[in-house]
């Protein structure tokens, strides 16, 4: 898989020189590595603090503020298969996300294409090859959420253990305009004209399955649930939600990126999107949910009760709005 070279200007005809902690990058390349789905090399591969002293500043806009101009050049992927790079976040991530950090590019063609990143980032490569796995990637499309069967009413489940002190995470990547082709000189902005929720989530590892004392069939599929309105949820997740609040004495929180002003700045002969990355807290603990048709209790282990975390200034959702291109 080729990787990315770092270039000066459009058409990447001057190579830009990269630094890694200090130490100069081979080839001015960041290498990749290692795929999407590597969970033993965490889905990428990581440069720390990466400069490049020669990249020409932005300074278009306030949101572009500490940003310089860098171009790579990638090479042609192979068939079915795209090259992604991303920023590394300071939440935590595989309680919310599978994507160790934000895309900010990612192409299934060869070429010569823009980002707009500060010095001292923290960068990771990987790639993606096939539907299923680039689905991770495609953080434009909305995925589908993990199966839940009750072929009856939902168990009442009550929280047995949990981790007071929650964790910082950084939730699913989301697109928050279109993707859109960039024609005029010398650029364009995106606006964010439309609501999107962000809302409590129920994250778990494992996959379930068990019938109750009364005949009910219950089957409950590892992934993560966003419950977007938890007085009208009905099942199994809602229940479980509902034990974490009673147990913590939270308030269910469904807040919403929603904002007229100009979204970012995005570089003319360019296809990109705007995206915004939510940060949530998280508790660990285990939920009981009833027995089943043989008298044993029913523990669910090592579940995620995340809610969104607020801003103090508008009571909008914390987190990271970032431009992501991508090929045309």
């Amino acid at each position: 898989m080729p990787g990315f070279t770092a270039h000066q200007e459009k058409g990447c005809n001057t190579q830009l020189d990269l630094w890694k902690d200090g130490e100069k990058i081979p080839n001015n390349t960041l290498a990749i590595r290692h795929s999407i789905t590597d969970w033993d090399h965490a889905a990428g591969y990581s440069y720390d603090n990466v400069t490049f002293p020669s990249a020409k500043p932005t300074g278009q806009t306030d949101r572009d503020a500490g940003t310089h101009f860098v171009y790579w050049k990638v090479g042609q992927p192979d068939p079915g298969c795209q090259a992604i790079l991303m920023a590394d976040t300071p939440a935590g991530w595989q309680v919310l996300t599978k994507l160790p950090g934000d895309e900010i590019l990612r192409v299934s063609k060869e070429g010569c294409y823009y980002t707009a990143i500060s010095p001292n980032q923290n960068l990771i490569t990987s790639f993606c090859c096939g539907h299923d796995d680039c689905a991770i990637a495609e953080v434009e499309v909305q995925q589908p959420p993990p199966k839940e069967t009750v072929n009856g009413d939902a168990p009442e489940c009550k929280i047995t253990k949990f981790d007071s002190t929650p964790t910082i995470e950084s939730g699913t990547q989301i697109a928050i305009t279109r993707p859109q082709t960039c024609e005029a000189e010398p650029a364009c902005t995106h606006s964010v004209t439309h609501s999107h929720s962000v809302s409590a989530a129920l994250s778990h590892s494992q996959s379930y399955t068990w019938t109750t004392q009364v005949g009910v069939e219950i089957r409950f599929e590892a992934g993560v649930d966003l419950i977007e309105d938890l007085k009208v949820s009905t099942g199994l997740t809602a229940s479980i939600a509902q034990s974490w609040m009673d147990e913590y004495g939270a308030t269910f929180t469904d807040t919403n990126v929603t904002t007229t002003e100009e979204g970012g700045r995005q570089e003319a002969g360019t296809v990109a999107f705007y995206s915004f990355t939510p940060k949530y807290e998280c508790h660990k603990g285990d939920v009981s949910c009833g027995k089943d048709k043989d008298g044993n209790e029913v523990v669910l282990q090592n579940l995620n009760f995340c809610l969104p975390q607020t801003s103090s200034a508008d009571g909008g959702p914390n987190g990271i709005f970032r431009m992501v291109y991508i090929s045309g």
